[in-house]
């Protein structure tokens, strides 16, 4: 599970003659920040972010709006704070649900119900916590990379469910400049740097190298990855850079006039690149063609079905030429006017339109067709250039009004539209429309 030399009972600590501690929240680089001059609940993970299990003294208790909760004396369990979400796990044989620090410094433990007595045995749900190490001690890494390759200072951070992501002062960033954001970030990770965590006084803090100035004042908890980042944290972090495994940029998009960036570190990294893998895997299994040829074999594919739309398209057109001059023909002529006047099933307005232009081609001839669509019923009315005393708008507006609708248009053609209708509703519509009356 570790890589040589990562072993997570062998965290580095320097300076640390720690007090019980609180956390302060910074807006710039979204990093929690500690100032050790006020303190109050003992966070046993700022000494050691691998303390799986403690044991503590209940002090205060309260039922919150989400159920029981308590504080302790002391705790292993980060609280949500500075992007990154908070640890879960048991007290006693009790599940902790969630868990923040109040207005007063103190951490609460939202839990399933009350424990019995005062002293608890706390157990960290490990799994969830090493991600969470591996998350925020890539996002250090990345942000640091960000400044060394592309100076772009990192403003906020968030460290979420399924992605991660960072935001950069920065108008674009492309793949390129990502790949190599990628490449110097990756190198840094397999160096196998120590991870140190070492609480300055203000005085002391020129000796390191911070990517940002601290916004607490008094005593500092510094995360400091030396050659690679240092940065104001109160977060949980390992102990070497190795133990990150690999950080995988999986997106950038525009946001609020910067960049955001998407990322993956560890086991998340990995557990991507499988699934993307297995994708690959079926996709080529489908197409009989090798994973490297897949960008070609989808060209040809994409090119194939414009070539088909293209046919279907023009078969289409045939097919209402065709379908147009039948209804023209099957349509009598009465004193020297075919009125092809008809509900259209099963075609879009598109081929209406098509139709009715077709029509109106032939002297003599108005067409006034209608189809029926999600929305409801369309009307279009057309007429040959030789019927100047027909006004397809008229006849439309009168069908339409008949539909609870509306339409307008030119004289020679006219759209319009109304409400839902059954297909006889329809046909009597467009002989209302076309008598005139």
């Amino acid at each position: 599970m570790w890589p040589a030399g990562t072993d997570p009972d062998t965290p580095r600590h320097r300076g640390l003659n720690i007090a019980p501690s609180r956390d302060g929240q910074l807006n710039t680089d979204s990093d929690s920040q500690t100032n050790y001059d006020d303190c109050m609940t003992e966070r046993l993970y700022h000494t050691d972010s691998t303390l799986r299990e403690f044991t503590a003294r209940v002090v205060a208790q309260q039922e919150s709006e989400r159920g029981p909760a308590v504080r302790l004396d002391r705790t292993a369990f980060y609280p949500t704070s500075g992007g990154q979400p908070h640890d879960t796990g048991m007290l006693n044989d009790i599940a902790v649900l969630d868990v923040w620090e109040d207005g007063s410094g103190d951490v609460w433990h939202l839990l399933d119900r009350l424990p019995q007595g005062d002293e608890v045995r706390g157990e960290i749900d490990w799994e969830r916590r090493f991600d969470h190490m591996q998350q925020h001690s890539g996002q250090h890494l990345l942000s640091g990379a960000c400044v060394r390759v592309l100076n772009a200072p990192t403003i906020s951070f968030h460290l979420g469910a399924d992605e991660s992501h960072i935001d950069l002062a920065v108008p674009e960033v492309s793949w390129a400049e990502a790949f190599r954001v990628e490449a110097d970030v990756n190198r840094v990770v397999w160096e196998h740097h120590p991870v140190e965590v070492h609480v300055l006084d203000q005085a002391e803090l020129h000796k390191v190298p911070l990517r940002r100035p601290p916004q607490v004042t008094g005593k500092v908890r510094v995360i400091w990855m030396r050659d690679c980042d240092a940065a104001a944290c109160g977060g949980t972090h390992v102990c070497e850079t190795a133990a990150v495994g690999l950080i995988k940029i999986t997106r950038i998009e525009h946001y609020k006039g910067g960049v955001r960036v998407g990322f993956l570190c560890g086991t998340r990294a990995l557990e991507d690149y499988q699934r993307v893998l297995r994708g690959l895997q079926e996709v080529s299994a489908g197409l009989s063609v090798h994973q490297s040829q897949l960008g070609k074999a989808v060209g040809r594919l994409q090119e194939e079905q414009r070539q088909a739309r293209r046919e279907l398209k023009a078969i289409q057109t045939q097919l209402v030429a065709f379908e147009a001059e039948r209804l023209w023909a099957e349509t009598p002529e009465a004193s020297g006017v075919r009125q092809v006047i008809t509900f259209l099933e099963g075609h879009t307005f598109e081929q209406a339109l098509a139709i009715a232009s077709q029509q109106s081609t032939h002297p003599g001839t108005l067409a006034f067709l209608a189809v029926s669509e999600a929305k409801g019923t369309r009307l279009v009315c057309q007429r040959s250039d030789d019927l100047h005393e027909v006004d397809a708008v008229s006849i439309i507006r009168r069908a339409a009004e008949a539909l609870g609708g509306r339409g307008g248009g030119r004289p020679d053609l006219a759209q319009g539209g109304g409400g839902a209708q059954p297909q006889e509703a329809i046909l009597q519509a467009l002989r209302l429309g076309a008598s005139g009356e």
